[in-house]
């Protein structure tokens, strides 16, 4: 049974990702394991002092976890539902647990669209958790329900198609939705569509078969809109890119784009991860 893993601060937003997280698992018939990473502040002054003590915390995040969980387990009764409480960062704690106990189909995160950095998922935590965690991880946008998975676009750089391509990992995403796959190449004036790409592009095709998705290209140098509009014109569920080195979503990364990135599209953003 694929395990998905929806980690939440207990913010509405972070809620919200956990439902759709349920919604999702019940359809794919996966199990959710809640994850909580609690930190003590620190009150400093001459002599810095955590404000509580750490088992008190601990204490404190269960309490909200065996609610949280409570009413999840209400909404999704036949639903195989666990909480995690962690100390430390959120995407550290998340890196252990993986590393030691569970290996999720994916991972599950809300995603703020604030015009300032107070929320926790906003910046640094959603992004580090985009980019470094080794499995599937799904930005949640605000007040997005979960509703059945019919289209998938995964838009990639063919100019930079290896054997690398976490080609399983898309293979599975698209399998338990069982939805349509559209793959998106966005090129830049026509440079992106030279004879050497187009080889490459059928290296990634043979890749990709097993899925028959439709291969969609777009000539133009305003990635993000042109992405945009596709994901509109589509109708696509969700959101797939790859954040390397090499793809236009690596520049959207930087942070100065990263209310560009998560504000891009109202579907989830999953970010996949090179082998």
């Amino acid at each position: 049974m694929p395990e998905i893993i929806a980690a939440t601060d207990f913010t509405e937003i972070a809620e919200n990702a956990v439902r759709y997280a349920c919604g999702l698992a019940k359809a794919c018939d996966a199990s959710v394991i809640i994850a909580h990473s609690f930190i003590i502040p620190v009150a400093f002054s001459d002599t810095p002092m955590p404000v509580m003590p750490v088992d008190e915390g601990r204490e404190i995040a269960e309490e909200k976890m065996t609610e949280l969980v409570n009413k999840m387990k209400t909404e999704f009764p036949e639903l195989p539902l666990t909480g995690k409480v962690m100390y430390g960062d959120i995407v550290d704690s998340l890196q252990e647990y993986i590393e030691d106990e569970v290996k999720p189909w994916l991972i599950v995160l809300g995603n703020s669209d604030v015009d300032d950095d107070s929320a926790v998922w906003l910046g640094s935590t959603v992004l580090n958790a985009l980019k470094h965690l080794p499995h599937p991880v799904m930005a949640v946008p605000p007040g997005v329900s979960y509703k059945p998975v019919k289209n998938i676009c995964f838009t990639c750089d063919v100019k930079h198609v290896t054997n690398e391509l976490p080609t399983q990992q898309l293979i599975s995403l698209v399998e338990e939705t069982k939805a349509e796959l559209h793959v998106l190449t966005v090129g830049n004036n026509g440079k992106d569509f030279a004879p050497d790409t187009v080889m490459e592009n059928e290296e990634l095709r043979m890749y990709l078969s097993p899925l028959k998705p439709e291969y969609h290209y777009i000539d133009s140098a305003e990635i993000d809109a042109s992405i945009q509009k596709f994901v509109s014109e589509q109708q696509a569920d969700w959101l797939v890119a790859i954040p390397h080195k090499h793809s236009f979503f690596e520049g959207m990364f930087h942070k100065g784009h990263v209310k560009a990135m998560i504000r891009m599209t109202h579907i989830p953003l999953v970010a996949l991860h090179d082998k």
